[in-house]
C-alpha cells in the first residue's frame, strides 16, 4: 500500500541519528533534535512491520547503562521498553495513524459533498454550542473538534440541527492536516461521519494537505469509521509522557 509522500517524509524525521541498534524489524537512534516532550518516539508501520524507537541523548545513556545492553544478542521492541520502564520513562496512550492511500486519491476527488453537508464559520457558534450540548466531556475531549480550527464541516438533520461535526487543522510542520470527527448517539450509523471524512480529505487536498486520522488504540468506533471511511492504517505513534520527566531525574545514575 502506497501512501503519499508527504506521509514519508514527515515520519521519516523523528529516526534521523546514531544508530544504537538496527535489524530487518527493529531500530534505535539517538536523536539530538527530538523535543524535550517526545524525547521516546515510537513509530511501528505497518507496511513493513517495522518498529522504529528515537531516543534524545540523555534517554539513551541511561538506557545503555541498564542490563539489556550487556545481555547481548538481538534486541527486541519488548526488551528496549523494558529498559526504558527501568530508568522512569512511561509511555503516552498510543494513536493509531490512518491515511488515504494513493490509489484511492482519484474516487475521493471525483466525488461532491453531500447536500446536508457544509462548511461551518463564526456564524454558527449557537449551533455548534446546541450540539455540544448534546455530547459528552469525554467524546468532545476524544474528537477535539474545535469551531476555530482550519476547516470545520457540518452534516445537518431536516430540522437544520447539527448531526455530526468533523474539523481539521495543519498538523507537524508538514502539509498534513489531522482531524477530529463526533457524531451525535442519535444519528450514528447513517453515515454522516463518512461523509465527513471525505468532505474534509477534499478540502484538505485541494490545498495541498494530506488527512490525517489518529485514534487511541481501543477505540472501536473511530477505527471502525475510518477503515469504513476508505481510510487505510498507516502506522502506530507512541511518545513519553511529561511524566517521564520526574522518572528520568530519580533514575539517572
Amino acid at each position: 500500500m502506497k501512501f503519499p509522500e508527504p506521509i514519508y517524509r514527515y515520519w521519516k524525521a523523528p529516526f534521523i541519528g546514531t544508530d544504537l541498534y538496527r535489524d530487518s524489524k527493529l531500530s534505535v537512534v539517538v536523536n539530538p533534535e527530538l523535543e524535550a516532550d517526545e524525547r521516546v518516539t515510537i513509530l511501528h508501520t505497518v507496511g513493513d512491520a517495522h518498529t522504529a524507537i528515537a531516543l534524545r541523548p540523555d534517554v539513551a545513556q541511561s538506557l545503555k547503562a541498564t542490563a539489556i545492553w550487556d545481555a547481548g544478542g538481538p534486541l527486541s521492541e519488548a526488551v528496549v521498553r523494558e529498559g526504558l520502564q527501568q530508568i522512569g520513562i512511561v509511555m503516552h496512550g498510543a494513536d493509531n495513524l490512518f491515511y488515504l492511500p494513493d490509489s484511492a486519491r482519484g474516487a475521493w476527488v471525483a466525488e461532491t459533498d453531500a447536500d446536508h453537508v457544509r462548511s461551518l464559520h463564526a456564524g454558527d457558534a449557537a449551533l455548534f454550542a446546541e450540539f455540544e450540548r448534546h455530547v459528552s466531556q469525554e467524546d468532545l475531549d476524544a474528537a477535539l473538534i474545535d469551531l476555530d480550527d482550519w476547516a470545520v464541516f457540518g452534516a445537518l438533520g431536516q430540522d437544520g440541527r447539527l448531526l455530526s461535526i468533523a474539523s481539521t487543522y495543519p498538523w507537524g510542520g508538514v502539509p498534513l492536516a489531522d482531524i477530529g470527527v463526533l457524531t451525535l448517539e442519535s444519528a450514528r450509523g447513517n453515515g454522516c461521519a463518512k461523509q465527513l471524512l471525505r468532505a474534509a480529505a477534499r478540502h484538505a487536498m485541494a490545498r495541498g494537505y494530506e488527512l490525517q486520522y489518529r485514534c487511541q488504540l481501543d477505540n472501536k468506533a473511530f477505527m471502525a469509521l475510518a477503515q469504513a471511511a476508505g481510510l487505510v492504517l498507516f502506522g502506530c505513534w507512541e511518545i513519553s509522557s511529561p511524566d517521564s520527566a520526574a522518572g528520568m531525574a530519580q533514575a539517572a545514575p
